[in-house]
């Protein structure tokens, strides 16, 4: 079982997005299919949504929001060149990310599929209306081809160093990073052919982690079936100065307050956990008539 956060989802259910995906459902059927297309791409589903409205901390309205949305905007477009997008799949919204595009020409890469169909090449981009040679030259290394008529189109190798590349194969089984000094020149040094180096090792690669399988306690299903000293695993859902917050999958988060993190004295729950991060927790106390559920990591 894989747990999938909903946080956001209503935001796109409502949103132009969402109108446009699916204009003939209503906004709960909208919410449930960003969700189920969390677990199968997680980043070309999240990027449809604000990033503030997925919950990026405590007090993310106490902060200038222009420098705030400034700093979320350049982390997504870093994500997202780091991680690559196929051009043959990639929604408008995951390519206006991607360096040197906006959302004209996002559009532009969308309809022109639609119009001729797949993109045999990464060379046929550039009979995109408003797709210069500038412009290619910027994004190409960042948009992959599956299944293209040349293997090197689903790496992060530029189109400008496929010669290179190919050169590199024919001798890939006696490349290691202490020999790539034959290849050096004035154009190309060393940390590109080390990035080549390791694309042609294991191309296609996505550089994510995978997905971490999880499951709840079988024999915990509401707050009444808890106890104290039961240990239980747990999903962080959420980090606050005070402590974190983590869903034991039974419709209502416990709190681990920072006392209850360490045995060490810390300044900060972060020291000690990550969102998301699945975890072992013991409950301490439950308060069935306010639903609070008291937690601790201390003596697991």
């Amino acid at each position: 079982m894989f747990v999938v956060s909903e946080a956001g989802a209503s935001v796109y259910s409502a949103s132009k997005a969402g109108r446009e995906e699916f204009p003939d459902q209503d906004v709960t059927v909208r919410g449930a299919v960003s969700i189920g297309r969390r677990l199968m791409d997680p980043l070309a589903e999240l990027v449809k949504i604000e990033p503030k409205s997925i919950g990026v901390g405590q007090y993310q309205h106490d902060v200038d929001q222009s420098r705030l949305r400034e700093s979320l905007q350049q982390t997504v477009e870093s994500v997202v060149n780091y991680v690559g997008v196929d051009v043959n799949t990639a929604s408008k919204h995951l390519l206006t990310y991607i360096s040197g595009l906006g959302p004209t020409l996002a559009q532009n890469i969308v309809d022109y599929r639609s119009e001729h169909g797949p993109y045999a090449n990464r060379r046929a981009l550039l009979a995109v209306p408003k797709m210069g040679a500038k412009t290619f030259e910027q994004c190409a290394g960042f948009l992959r081809i599956a299944g293209g008529s040349n293997p090197l189109d689903n790496t992060a190798v530029h189109p400008e160093r496929y010669a290179l590349a190919e050169k590199m194969v024919k001798q890939l089984d006696h490349l290691n990073e202490t020999n790539l000094q034959q290849f050096v020149t004035e154009d190309v040094g060393l940390p590109t052919l080390i990035d080549i180096l390791h694309e042609l090792q294991k191309p296609t690669r996505d550089p994510r982690t995978q997905a971490e399988e999880f499951h709840f306690s079988p024999d915990v299903h509401t707050i009444d079936d808890l106890r104290p000293g039961m240990v239980l695993p747990g999903i962080v859902t959420n980090l606050s100065a005070f402590g974190a917050f983590v869903d034991l999958g039974v419709h209502k988060d416990g709190l681990i307050h920072i006392s209850e993190m360490s045995e060490r004295r810390i300044s900060s729950p972060s020291e000690m956990l990550r969102l998301h991060q699945h975890v072992q927790v013991r409950v301490v106390e439950i308060d069935r008539q306010r639903g609070r559920i008291q937690l601790s990591l201390k003596r697991i």
